[in-house]
């Protein structure tokens, strides 16, 4: 018997015993939950597993909230619905590709295995097939781990693009009101000039409309903002771009959580698929000694012959402004050669490179969540700040404005200065509460859903008809 280096005392396999980290190999699946998958039966269900396996095994469809089948190219759509972040989120489970080719995956990995299995009696024959059933059994939690990843992914890419759209249309808010402001100064300004107020100058009417003609650029950018948001968080669901989709008439919310910090990295640590698939290929090296050890021939296959376990990208490394390295992709030749100890020894040495993997990517997850917690924390500090200075800055604007319009001698400077300062003011303060808000969604993303930042909850409104597009 083969006995395999020990994995890093640290690594969550208490976990990861529920997931049987899978191996790299078998391509990843995420879980669409939209019909009984026929290779629910060979997952493995441990005790103590929550999360993956339990989530994949969900049998029932729910409706979809909306109708959003497919149109055919050059279509034009008749009519936009209005989805909450919720019912965006159900869609996009049921839609997004990227989630349908990692159930793709899981289901070829278990075609792999079921074939593995039908060999009765190729065991005796061949002393490697009981070994690499095995592995396949590995292969298809790890696949399970990156079913659950993609729909992490999923889930963090339309909540994010979503509450973008609500920012953009916040920002709208702002620039249109200034607009409007605006463009009332002016107009007295000059009516003001023309009637010879002594208080009143050239110069106060140009002053006037080269921040009017700002602020409309502005509200330009606003607007082309929420509808490139929109396009975003259609790709992100899966949506074709002849559908229409459209959102609540939200606020931004201000979500009361605290997470520690603490809390994040162990939670992070104890779910991210990334560090259970690292954990299973480990494993899967670990029994490629002891399948290298059944031949006595100069040339053996490994588990990679059958497989490409470099298909899968591999973050890439940052050395700029933001220090971000880059992970440590997995090594395994299809074929090894030499005797049967020669053999051995290079799978041995492949295991332990596996295991500086591991290593590697519990750093790097860590490294992520800390950095993940950090960003919110400086968000934290920045909103209530920010939301002071708004509030003081449109009670000044409202208070001049107020007098000016009443005819008290008010400078039209000061009635413009003002105004655009509260709009910075109060467009800053929405800048500052979206990070916050994205900063939440990452700490959602980094724990793998184990902290719950109550976004969801946040953004209500169910779906209802809007307007139909054109009119």
């Amino acid at each position: 018997m083969i006995r395999c280096l020990r994995l890093p005392n640290r690594l969550p396999l208490g976990s990861a015993k529920g997931l049987i980290l899978p191996l790299l190999f078998l391509q990843p699946v995420s879980p669409v939950q939209a019909q009984r998958n026929p290779t629910t039966e060979l997952l493995p269900s441990p005790s103590g597993s929550q999360g993956l396996t339990t989530r994949f095994q969900q049998t029932e469809t729910k409706p979809s909230p909306t109708d959003t089948t497919p149109q055919r190219a050059g279509e034009t759509p008749t009519a936009i619905s209005i989805l909450s972040l919720s019912e965006c989120l159900q869609i996009a489970l049921q839609r997004q590709p990227r989630i349908a080719a990692q159930r793709a995956s899981l289901a070829a990995a278990a075609d792999g295995k079921r074939a593995l299995d039908a060999l009765r009696a190729a065991e005796i024959v061949d002393h490697e097939i009981p070994i690499r059933r095995r592995q396949a059994a590995l292969g298809i939690t790890a696949t399970i781990a990156a079913v659950d990843q993609a729909e992490r992914e999923t889930i963090y890419a339309v909540t994010r693009t979503y509450y973008t759209a609500l920012y953009a249309r916040e920002q709208q808010r702002v620039t249109n009101r200034v607009v409007e402001s605006l463009s009332a100064v002016h107009e007295s300004a000059q009516q003001m000039l023309k009637t010879g107020a002594r208080d009143v100058t050239a110069t106060d009417v140009n002053r006037t409309l080269v921040y009017l003609r700002q602020a409309q650029a502005k509200q330009a950018q606003a607007a082309q903002g929420e509808k490139r948001a929109l396009a975003a968080l259609k790709e992100a669901m899966g949506l074709g771009p002849h559908e229409s989709l459209a959102v609540p008439a939200d606020r931004l919310p201000e979500p009361d959580v605290r997470p520690s910090r603490e809390e994040v990295v162990a939670l992070a640590l104890a779910r991210r698929g990334e560090l259970v698939q690292a954990s299973i290929f480990a494993q899967v090296a670990c029994l490629e000694v002891e399948a290298q050890g059944t031949s006595i021939h100069r040339r053996m296959d490994t588990f990679a012959a059958g497989s490409d376990i470099h298909s899968r990208q591999v973050p890439q490394g940052s050395h700029n402004n933001d220090y971000r390295p880059g992970a440590t992709p997995p090594e395994m030749p299809t074929l090894l050669v030499g005797s049967k100890a020669e053999r051995m020894q290079h799978a041995r040495d492949l295991h332990a490179r596996a295991l500086a993997v591991v290593e590697v990517t519990h750093n790097l997850i860590a490294l992520e969540a800390e950095d993940a917690y950090l960003r919110w924390e400086e968000t934290s500090l920045e909103v209530p700040r920010a939301r002071e200075a708004a509030e003081a800055g449109d009670k000044l604007a409202d208070d001049l404005n107020k007098d000016f319009t009443s005819g008290l001698r008010v400078k039209v400077e000061e009635v413009v200065s003002a105004r655009v300062l509260a709009a910075q003011s109060r467009a800053q303060f929405n800048e500052y509460l979206y990070n916050q808000i994205l900063a939440l969604a990452e700490l959602e993303r980094v724990t793998a859903g184990g902290f719950h930042a109550g976004l969801v909850d946040s953004s209500g409104s169910p779906s209802r008809p809007a307007a139909v597009e054109g009119q």
